[in-house]
C-alpha cells in the first residue's frame, strides 16, 4: 500500500477540489447574492426569530408586553446581525461537514460549531436581561459528532422551551430550532452566570 504524507495530501486534494469548489459556488444553496438582497434575507429572520422568541414559553406566565418585544428584538438583531459578520471570517460553504473537512485540509482557519458560539454570544448584551436568559449549549459532546449552539430561553423556563441558534448548521446564515422539537439532544454546556464571567470556554478537539 502506497501511504502518502499530508502534504501530498493536500496538494492532491487542492488538485481535485478546484472544479469541485468551483461547482459548489455556482450551485450552492446559500450564496447570499447582492448586499440587498442579503439586507432583506436579514431583515425577514430577524422579524420570524423576534416572534419565536416572542412566542416561547415564560416561566411563570407572563404575557407578552411591548417591552419583552423589544428585547426579543435585540436578540434577535444581534444574532443575525454578528452571523454574518463573522461568516466574513468564516466564509462557510458547501455545507457544515464540509467546511470542518475544509478547515483540517488547511483552507480554512475557523468555523467549527465551537469557533461560531463565542462569537454569537459576545454580540448579546454583557449583563442580564429581565425577560430572556442565555446559555451555551452543547449536543453529542461524548459520541464525536458534537454540535455546540446558542440557546435563548425565556428567563427562568426549562431548557427544552427555548430556541437553539445554529449558525453553524445554518452554513454561516440565521439558523435555528426549538430545543425540545430538535433532533440534537440538548444540554446546558455553559450557564448564562459563567458565560458572563468570561468562564465559557471550549478546547478545540482538532487542530
Amino acid at each position: 500500500m502506497i501511504r502518502l504524507k499530508k502534504s501530498q495530501m493536500k496538494q492532491k486534494f487542492h488538485i481535485l477540489s478546484i472544479p469541485l469548489l468551483f461547482f459548489l459556488s455556482a450551485c450552492g444553496g446559500h450564496n447570499p447574492g447582492n448586499l440587498a438582497q442579503q439586507e432583506a434575507m436579514d431583515k425577514k429572520a430577524i422579524s420570524q426569530l423576534t416572534a419565536d422568541l416572542v412566542k416561547l414559553s415564560p416561566a411563570e406566565g407572563n404575557v407578552p408586553s411591548s417591552e419583552m418585544e423589544n428585547e426579543a428584538h435585540l436578540i434577535a438583531s444581534a444574532l443575525v446581525n454578528q452571523t454574518r459578520e463573522t461568516n466574513k471570517e468564516f466564509k462557510m460553504s458547501g455545507g457544515p461537514k464540509w467546511h470542518n473537512f475544509m478547515i483540517t485540509m488547511g483552507f480554512r482557519k475557523k468555523g467549527r460549531c465551537y469557533d461560531w458560539v463565542p462569537e454569537l454570544l459576545k454580540a448579546l448584551p454583557p449583563k442580564p436581561m429581565k425577560y430572556y436568559e442565555r446559555y451555551w449549549g452543547g449536543s453529542f459532546e461524548s459520541m464525536g459528532r458534537e454540535d455546540n449552539a446558542v440557546i435563548i430561553t425565556k428567563r427562568g423556563a426549562p431548557l427544552k422551551d427555548g430556541i437553539a441558534y445554529d449558525a453553524w448548521r445554518g452554513v454561516g446564515h440565521p439558523f435555528w430550532r426549538i430545543v425540545g422539537k430538535d433532533i440534537y439532544p440538548w444540554e446546558v454546556r455553559f450557564s448564562e452566570a459563567e458565560i458572563l464571567r468570561g468562564e465559557a470556554h471550549v478546547t478545540p478537539r482538532f487542530k
